[in-house]
């Protein structure tokens, strides 16, 4: 059974375990999943197509949407060291939207 795109989770694993896949299909495929609102999974595809553009716009995304953990993994792909303001930014909008433990793990990193 698939998700919103179509996609079953062994479909995805599938796509993601092939040796050689055409970045352009790994795109296509990420930006399918982001639109559908699939952004932890259109991460794996970025990640697979070495996309770092649009790993670095998915960092704006995390901290608009106050997700730590998302924050967290996209700066570990990307081999970056968030900003004490990124985490200061982070968690004011978590705690706006009711995140209170992405909140307090953005704080954690302030200290």
């Amino acid at each position: 059974m698939g998700n919103r795109n179509g996609l079953s989770c062994l479909e995805k694993r599938e796509w993601l375990n092939r040796p050689t896949v055409a970045v352009d299909e790994l795109m296509a495929r990420g930006r399918a999943l982001e639109e559908a609102g699939l952004i932890h999974d259109a991460v794996d595809f970025y990640e697979k197509a070495q996309a770092r553009r649009e790993l670095e716009r998915l960092v704006s995304l995390a901290v608009d949407e106050g997700d730590a953990f998302l924050f967290l993994r996209l700066h570990g792909i990307l081999k970056t060291d968030p900003s004490p303001e990124q985490w200061k930014t982070l968690a004011q909008r978590a705690e706006t939207l009711g995140k209170t433990l992405y909140a307090q793990r953005a704080r954690q990193q302030l200290s």
